[in-house]
Order: C-alpha cells, then sequence, then structure tokens
C-alpha cells in the first residue's frame, strides 16, 4: 500500500491566478486512483504530503521551500512514492533535476513523473530522466529568450517592463510611466541632497530619520539611494538590458556550488534606450552631474573576495544583523552592521570594531575556553605515521607545481591579449592566494614531520596546533576559519563586549 506525496509548482503571477495548481494536484490524485485500480492496490494521497511552490522559477530548486520539505519528509520515509505532472513543473536545470531525483532514490522514494511516463522502476531510469531534464531546461532557455525578446521590443517603444520605480505610476492601457506626484518630490530631494555634496549612506539616513519611505514602505538604503542616482528613467529614459545574469566563481569552502550573481552589462551596445519615452523627474543637467560626482567618488572601491574571519554571518550586530568588513582612506580594516550601512545610524547606531583589535580579542578568547574545556592532557592523540605524511607532502607539492603552471598560463593568455584585464586579475588573484596557502601548508606538514621525527609529545603538538591557529597571526586564514565554525555558533556584540555561543558546552 504505498503512501504518495504530490509535488505542484507555479512560477509566476498570471499563473496564480489560474487552476494550474488545482490542475496539477487532481492530475496526479487522478493518476494515482488509476494505479490503484490496475494494481488492485490502493495508492494512498494524504493532504498532508501535498508540496506546492507558488510563484518562484523553476531554475530555482533550492530557494523552494516545498522542495526542501518534501526532501525532509523523505529523509523521514514518511511516503513511498512522489507524483509530479511533468518533469518541467519539479526542476529546469538538469544539474539540480538529477540531484534531486539522486537524493529522493537514495531515500528509498520512488518517481513518477505523468506526462513523460517516467516510472524511476523502471531501467536505465537516471538515463531517461536526465534526457527529458535537460529538453525540460532547453524549453525554459527558449522561454527565457523569447520573454527577453518581447520585452526588448517593448523598450524600443517606450514602453516599460515590469513594476514602476519609484516616482511614477505605470499607465496600463499604454504601458508607459506617468509622474506620480506623491513620491516625485523624493526623488527630486534625492538629486539635489546629493549634487549639493551628501552622501548615499547621508541620505538614506536623512529620509529614514524624517519618516520618508519607500513607495513600497521600505527604509532607504544606501544602495537604493545609488540606484536612483543611476536610473535613466528619471530623465525620461528607458533603458532596458544594462544588467544581466552570470555565474559567479564559487568560492575554496564550495568548489561544486552554483551561484548566479547580477552584473553592469559591459557592451553598451546590448542596451536598449528609447529617449523621452516618459515625462522625466530630473533634468539631464542635474543627472549628468550626479554621475559626475559618483565617479569621482568611487576612488577606493573596496577589496571584495578577501576572505574574513568573522563575516558571513560569524559576527552578529547587537541588532541581530551580520557584521561585514569595510576598508577606510587608509586601507584599515573595520566590522561594520550590514543594516547600518543600508539604512543609516537612525536604524542602529552600533560603532565601527577595529578588525584587527576584535579579532585577536576573539581568537584569545576562544583558545582559551578551547584548552579549558579539552584538557589537554587527557587527549589521546593519535599520530600519523612518517609515510603517510610524506604522501601528504608529495601531493601538496604536486598541487603547488599544478597550480603554478597554470598561473603562468593564465599570465601568458593574458599577455597576449587572450583575456581582458577585468578577467584576469580576480582570476590571478586566486591563483596566488592558492599557492601562498599550499606553500603554508606544506610548511605545517614539514613542520609536524620534524616534531615526529624528534618523538614530540602528541599533547604539546596539540598545544601548539590550537595556538598557531587561534591566533591572530595565523598563517591559514582558511583553517582557521573552519575551525571557528566548527566550535562557535555565532559572536554577538552588545553593549558590554562580545559574547561568544559555542556548539559545544564550556563548563
Amino acid at each position: 500500500m504505498p503512501i504518495c506525496a504530490i509535488y505542484a509548482r507555479v512560477s509566476d503571477e498570471s499563473q496564480l491566478k489560474g487552476d494550474s495548481i488545482e490542475h496539477q494536484i487532481s492530475f496526479c490524485q487522478e493518476i494515482a486512483r488509476r494505479r490503484s485500480v490496475e494494481t488492485s492496490e490502493p495508492w494512498i494521497v494524504a493532504d498532508a504530503l501535498i508540496y506546492v511552490d507558488e510563484g518562484i522559477t523553476g531554475t530555482s530548486l533550492v530557494k523552494r521551500a516545498a522542495v526542501q520539505r518534501l526532501v525532509r519528509d523523505a529523509r523521514a520515509r514518511k511516503f513511498d512514492v512522489v507524483l509530479f505532472k511533468g518533469i518541467s513543473r519539479f526542476a529546469r536545470d538538469t544539474v539540480d533535476a538529477l540531484l534531486m531525483l539522486r537524493t529522493l532514490l537514495a531515500c528509498g522514494v520512488r518517481v513518477v513523473s505523468l506526462e513523460e511516463n517516467f516510472d524511476s522502476q523502471r531501467d536505465n531510469a537516471e538515463f531517461v530522466f536526465t534526457i527529458h531534464s535537460a529538453l525540460a531546461q532547453a524549453e525554459s532557455e527558449k522561454t527565457a529568450v523569447r520573454v527577453r525578446m518581447g520585452a526588448m521590443q517593448k523598450a524600443r517603444q517606450g514602453k516599460w517592463n515590469g513594476p514602476a520605480p519609484d516616482g511614477y505610476v505605470l499607465n496600463p492601457d499604454t504601458q508607459r510611466l506617468e509622474i506620480d506626484p506623491h513620491y516625485a518630490p523624493v526623488i527630486c530631494e534625492i538629486f539635489s541632497l546629493y549634487v549639493n555634496g551628501y552622501g548615499v549612506r547621508k541620505i538614506a539616513s536623512l529620509l529614514n530619520e524624517n519618516g520618508r519611505r519607500t513607495k513600497r514602505g521600505y527604509h532607504w538604503t544606501q544602495r537604493g539611494i545609488a540606484r536612483v542616482l543611476t536610473n535613466p528613467v528619471y530623465v525620461g529614459d528607458v533603458a532596458y538590458g544594462r544588467r544581466e545574469r552570470k555565474l559567479a566563481m564559487p568560492s575554496e569552502e564550495d568548489i561544486l556550488a552554483r551561484r548566479k550573481m547580477t552584473i553592469w552589462t559591459k557592451n553598451a551596445e546590448q542596451v536598449i534606450v528609447c529617449r523621452d519615452a516618459h515625462p522625466p523627474i530630473i533634468d539631464r543637467t542635474t543627472f549628468d552631474k550626479a554621475a559626475l560626482l559618483m565617479a569621482k567618488r568611487r576612488t577606493n572601491p573596496g577589496r571584495s573576495g578577501d576572505l574574513q574571519l568573522l563575516s558571513k554571518g560569524l559576527l552578529k550586530c547587537r541588532c541581530g544583523s551580520g557584521m561585514v568588513v569595510h576598508y577606510n582612506t587608509r586601507g584599515v580594516r573595520y566590522y561594520r552592521c550590514t543594516s547600518q550601512a543600508e539604512r543609516g545610524r537612525e536604524f542602529c547606531n552600533q560603532p565601527f570594531l577595529r578588525a584587527d583589535d576584535v579579532e585577536a580579542l576573539i581568537l584569545d578568547r576562544v583558545r582559551a575556553d578551547v584548552a579549558h574545556v579539552l584538557k589537554f592532557d587527557a587527549c589521546q592523540v593519535t599520530l600519523e605515521p612518517t609515510s603517510q605524511l610524506n604522501d601528504e607532502i608529495r601531493n601538496v607539492r604536486s598541487q603547488l607545481e599544478k597550480t603554478i603552471r597554470a598561473s603562468q598560463l593564465l599570465f601568458e593568455r593574458y599577455a597576449d591579449g587572450q583575456m581582458s584585464e577585468d578577467q584576469f586579475r580576480p582570476m590571478n588573484k586566486n591563483f596566488r592566494d592558492k599557492i601562498s596557502q599550499l606553500r603554508a601548508t606544506e610548511q605545517d606538514l614539514q613542520a609536524v614531520k620534524q616534531r615526529m621525527s624528534v618523538q614530540g609529545d602528541p599533547t604539546k603538538l596539540l598545544h601548539d596546533t590550537m595556538r598557531k591557529l587561534l591566533h591572530a597571526k595565523t598563517a591559514d586564514v582558511h583553517a582557521t576559519r573552519r575551525l571557528l565554525e566548527r566550535l562557535v555558533q555565532t559572536f554577538f556584540v552588545d553593549g558590554h563586549g562580545i559574547e561568544i555561543a559555542y556548539k559545544f558546552k564550556r563548563f
């Protein structure tokens, strides 16, 4: 008596108004009823096992709450079969679809897709599923191209794509923008403040302090102000295609992660611009002056990509937001509340924390607490055989040589003009960082080998390792960061200092 789950999804607001979800569910329920008759074994579909994602794109799997709940329930063995109307409803990315199939099969779940007549119990199930998934992905890409071509045609005619920006309303008949008399003065105020010397952070703070909100009722942020100042819509132009989505380079922590990022289009010929398509809020002289000021102020764009010990959610502000590193004009690192950076001090008045000082303080405290809890003299440390260490050293040296060769090849491609400087710079930095890390790892292994050769004390070796990693002068930031993530839930900044929430009991 199989227990069945049903997964259904619609991807946009137009589908939400119809009966797409109901149709998918009823279709799957009818198939379950027919299977019950054919096999003389009831296929039971419980309401609690119907998983629905509404208004979420088919190319994004990890963002779907229902998919995550489906996997959790599959691991808990709550159902035996999962039904969905078609593979395109489940996933339109071949990699995601295949990963989900393997995950469900590993949980002992039978996967049935009705439109493709797919059943994972048949032979060559994974091969057939991959073909159908590839076809679904190709159809998704063709649909995206058709939608983009339609949007480009609208832009050429001066019509607006998507919701109207702050300061405008969209005329549903003409599909053109019209000035919103209630919010347009805020846009004028933003440009006036900026050209008179105020920065985007100060402008956001002033607007929020005065109770001025965006059209959707949100606080103004630093990023939101910058977008207003750079958007040609406010001089009456429609510009489409200024930004595009591309795959981001994976991090060293997860080299298989497929994360997309939005970047500004570098090829100006790809941008569709229709001048004087609607009434302007800002004159072109003021807009050009603001653009010139913004270009001058971007003298220190920051150092994105550097690994920080306490960023990405490890260090929390007292308001609950994460803290990230900023550099001042002298290159000094500071941790700053992300909400304060976006919304101003009216939202959070947490002072900046000098990165070197707070990192040294935290590492000293963690090192002392860990030493107290572990009781080093009671630890049983098994030392690795020298032969195994030699293998590891050879492996690291081999990786180092390959990385150096790859770095040299990259430079040759750059020197020959096969890649731009914007492409070369981040890739070269990654190679240099990896070379430094491999050299540091080789030195560490050599040090361990030397200690073992003189029959070093295992407790002293553990003490030395902890002191070396949990230290502000650590030579391997990646290893220290990973160790902190294993030991600590979060570091919380309050009015009295820094509280540490460990993943273990301290006493």
